[in-house]
């Protein structure tokens, strides 16, 4: 099971992965070259993120931070062809600032492995009603 302890570090580091990655890249010409560092450096930083996770985390958390680093290079790539494409780069900033919300939001819940206060316990499949449960 995952702490609170590990989710925070996790937390840290990818809240510092995306200080360090925002200031390095600030002054980066509004060029094609230097949107395509931009980006490849931000896909590179997620390769790396879902390198690390495992070593701060594990099971299931540890997979869905692992999905939301790769999305996040898919995005990454998108939103270079979309620059190329002269598309309008809010789309792309509302989309990365929606899917870290999306990571942080998925740090705070709690693991449904094997966790007893779980948020995701019956959501779908719920227990199965039973007769002596209120008649004993």
């Amino acid at each position: 099971m995952n702490t609170w302890h590990s989710r925070l570090k996790l937390g840290a580091v990818v809240g510092l992965a995306l200080y360090l990655h925002g200031q390095l890249t600030a002054s980066l010409p509004n060029s094609v070259e230097g949107m395509l560092i931009f980006h490849g450096s931000a896909a590179l930083l997620d390769w790396m993120l879902v390198r690390c996770c495992s070593n701060f985390v594990s099971g299931t958390l540890c997979e869905d931070m692992e999905n939301l680093c790769w999305l996040s290079m898919l995005a990454n790539l998108f939103g270079w062809v979309a620059y190329c494409k002269y598309v309008d780069g809010m789309y792309y900033n509302v989309f990365m600032t929606g899917h870290s919300v999306v990571q942080a939001i998925r740090l705070l819940l709690v693991d449904g492995d094997n966790a007893a206060n779980s948020n995701r316990a019956g959501l779908v499949r719920r227990t199965a009603f039973r007769c002596a449960q209120i008649y004993p």
